[in-house]
């Protein structure tokens, strides 16, 4: 393990140090990103891009959809030419707002269709419909109602679960739609306020950041590395652990459906042992 260790520390320290040597690629990238007219002129790519990983996001990919309104945010603050223009940030709402919604229906259209079935027939299902987040919401529902597909669009990392929960509770489509935007008036308006606030300071705090390249990325790199190992190590011994279990199991329930004949367990009457 610690040579494996060594090596990929070194390894790190010599991507690190390459990356380092080309910091004012790192400062053209920051030039690119942050101006104005590359955002209009690639205005066409940015938006379908933003707004199909949203759809996506809603029916399960793992993409936290945050990420790609504060995008959205910053994007619609450099094509209005480093201004706040209200037009911009509404037509920003709208299109962020209906790919939510299309993905969101996406997950009440499984939900409604296939039900909690649909964990037996594909297995990664399994990983997002978990039986933890499952009781969770289950527990807002019982609690709160229609209310909580509301509160599932603020919360990260249960929102297909709400949605995906709420088509199996065959809640009417309308009504889930009323809900799901409802919290869209929340939290929207703030991923494209905090990517306007993004796309004003960031560029200050990323050329600062880069000056320290070096040391923040070795630092982080090596962190990286060690939390890889430790979950690498865990991971392997749970699945050991289950492996050992599965088989376990497997023996027990072979054994009790072998059939022993009869002829051989069943005492053989006196008279066929005299004959015999």
């Amino acid at each position: 393990m610690l040579p494996l260790l060594q090596t990929l520390l070194l390894s790190t320290a010599d991507a690190v140090n390459e990356l380092a040597d080309k910091a004012g690629a790192l400062e053209a990238l920051y030039s690119t990103l942050f101006d104005p007219q590359w955002n209009q002129d690639n205005a066409t790519t940015i938006w379908p891009v933003i707004m199909g990983i949203l759809v996506l996001t809603g029916i399960g990919l793992p993409a936290p959809e945050d990420i790609w309104l504060t995008l959205a945010g910053f994007s619609a603050y450099k094509q209005a030419g480093d201004h706040f223009v209200w037009f911009y940030f509404v037509g920003a709402f709208v299109g962020t707002s209906f790919a939510i919604l299309l993905g969101d229906t996406g997950a009440w259209f499984l939900g409604r269709k296939f039900g909690f079935d649909i964990r037996d027939r594909f297995k990664f299902m399994k990983r997002v419909l978990t039986e933890k987040r499952m009781r969770r919401v289950q527990g807002w529902f019982d609690n709160y109602g229609s209310w909580t597909v509301f509160l599932g669009r603020q919360v990260a990392g249960v929102r297909f679960v709400t949605f995906f929960s709420a088509g199996t509770m065959r809640m009417s489509l309308p009504r889930f739609l009323l809900f799901d935007f409802l919290g869209c008036l929340v939290s929207i308006p703030i991923w494209l306020s905090l990517g306007a606030a993004a796309s004003i300071y960031g560029r200050e705090w990323l050329e600062k950041a880069s000056k320290s390249i070096s040391g923040g990325l070795l630092g982080a790199a090596v962190v990286a590395v060690i939390v890889m190992i430790i979950v690498i190590k865990v991971r392997s011994a749970k699945r050991a652990k289950r492996d050992a279990a599965d088989i376990e199991e497997e023996i027990r329930l072979s054994a009790k459906t072998i059939a022993v004949p009869s002829d051989i367990t069943k005492p053989r009457p006196k008279s066929d042992i005299q004959a015999g």
